[in-house]
C-alpha cells in the first residue's frame, strides 16, 4: 500500500510537471488585455492600424526577459508626430516610455532595450500634433525581467553609477548609462523586501543646443539604459545627452563631429 501512495504521488508529480511545462512552452501573448489598456489610457480616442510609416520590432523569443531589443522606426510621412509611446500589454508597468520628436526626428529609429514580465504583445502608438493615434504592434515572447531577487548590496550595480558611453557618426547617436534601473517590484535577497523604485526618469539629447530627442522611461526600460537612434539628417557639431534618474542625480556627456 505504501509503494502504492509513492507511486501514485510520483505520477502526479510527473503530470504536474508536464502541465507546467506544455503551459509555458505553448503561453502566447494574451491579445485580451489591450482593450482595458485602451480605455484605461486612451479613452475613447480612436487609434488606427491603417499606416505604412510607423513600425515596431522585436524577437519571436527573447533570450533573456530582462534585457529584450526592440525597435521603434518611423519613415516620412504627410503627419507631424510629437510623441510615440511604447506600452507593454502584461508587463506590471505596461507604460514603458514615451519619446518626445522635435522638427530633427520626425524620420527616426530607436533601438532600446525593454524587460517583460511574461508574453505580451508590445505596442508602438506615434500621435500627431493634430492628437490622431497611430499603431504598430509585435507580439515578443519573454519571461521575468521586471521581478525576482537581486543583491542589492552588489557593488557592481551602482560601479560607475551614471558613467555614459554617448557615440554619434552622421546620422546616429547610440548611448548607454550605467544605472541599476530598480523596477520597485524585486526582491532583496537580504531582506527579501523590495528593492524601492530607481530609474533613470529622463533622457535628452541635443544638436548644437537644439533639441532632437527627449525620452521619458518607466520601470519597464532595462538595467543600464540603452538608446541608439538615427536622425534624417547628417550631424554635424556637438551632440550632448542629459539624464536625471528618480533620486535626483543628473549625468551628461557630450561629444563633437567633424
Amino acid at each position: 500500500m505504501k509503494n502504492y501512495y509513492i507511486t501514485y504521488f510520483l505520477k502526479f508529480l510527473l503530470i504536474n510537471f508536464f502541465i507546467f511545462i506544455n503551459v509555458n512552452v505553448n503561453a502566447d501573448a494574451n491579445p485580451d488585455i489591450w482593450p482595458f489598456l485602451k480605455e484605461q489610457v486612451f479613452k475613447e480616442r480612436p487609434i488606427s492600424e491603417d499606416q505604412n510609416f510607423l513600425k515596431i520590432d522585436g524577437p519571436k523569443r527573447a533570450s533573456s526577459g530582462a534585457q529584450v531589443p526592440v525597435t521603434v522606426s518611423l519613415s516620412s510621412n504627410k503627419h507631424k508626430i510629437v510623441k510615440i509611446y511604447m506600452y507593454i500589454d502584461a508587463n506590471p508597468g505596461q507604460h514603458a516610455a514615451t519619446y518626445f520628436l522635435t522638427d530633427q526626428s520626425q524620420e527616426i529609429k530607436i533601438s532600446t532595450r525593454i524587460r517583460m514580465e511574461t508574453d505580451s504583445f508590445v505596442r508602438a502608438i506615434a500621435e500627431t500634433d493634430q492628437g490622431e493615434l497611430f499603431m504598430s504592434i509585435v507580439p515578443i515572447r519573454a519571461s521575468g525581467g521586471c521581478s525576482g531577487y537581486m543583491d542589492v548590496h552588489d557593488p557592481e550595480l551602482t560601479k560607475d553609477l551614471g558613467k555614459v558611453i554617448l557615440k554619434a557618426d552622421n546620422n546616429f547617436v547610440t548611448s548607454r548609462i550605467k544605472h541599476p534601473n530598480f523596477t520597485g517590484l524585486q526582491k532583496d535577497l537580504d531582506s527579501g523586501g523590495y528593492i524601492p523604485e530607481w530609474i533613470i526618469k529622463t533622457i535628452e539629447f541635443n544638436h548644437q543646443g537644439e533639441k532632437i530627442l527627449a525620452v521619458e522611461n518607466q520601470i519597464s526600460i532595462s538595467q543600464d539604459p540603452f538608446l541608439k537612434f538615427t536622425t534624417p539628417n547628417k550631424l554635424d557639431g556637438e551632440v550632448t545627452i542629459t539624464a536625471k534618474d528618480t533620486k535626483g542625480n543628473e549625468f551628461n556627456s557630450s561629444v563633437k563631429l567633424n
